[in-house]
């Protein structure tokens, strides 16, 4: 069994850029909160919202997490591909334990135009691939 996640949604805030302390080495990390989409078609064949959903998204390493916060912004769309993790923690005052679904992110994608509305031209043959 793989644990796979993607999805595509919207940046609800402001990407935030951290260096944190892993073992003994620092390391830079984005976090953006984003809102999937959940669609299913009606019974006319259209595809609908039908709710959706928060998940935080954690970019870690290299020069992905600076890229991250300096070019996507609030209420961008973005392509996200990574994992699903849990997070737990413990709340300070009551000792409280809570839990969080996060996606651990590999890539991370500008939305650019749907799917749908991209169209191909055929590939032209010119005279130098012919002869």
């Amino acid at each position: 069994m793989t644990n796979e996640f993607r999805g595509t949604g919207n940046v609800g805030e402001e990407p935030l850029l951290r260096t944190v302390v892993v073992g003994e080495t620092e390391r830079q990390l984005a976090q953006l909160r984003v809102f999937f989409d959940e669609y299913h078609k009606d019974v006319g064949g259209q595809w609908v919202q039908s709710g959706g959903f928060w998940l935080e998204v954690n970019v870690w390493g290299g020069r992905h997490p600076a890229e991250v916060a300096q070019f996507i912004r609030k209420g961008a769309r973005i392509h996200v591909i990574g994992r699903l993790a849990e997070h737990q923690w413990r709340v300070t005052g009551t000792g409280e334990e809570r839990r969080a679904m996060q996606v651990e992110a590999e890539q991370v994608f500008l939305g650019l135009a749907r799917v749908e509305e991209v169209r191909f031209r055929p590939r032209r043959e010119t005279a130098m691939e012919e002869g």
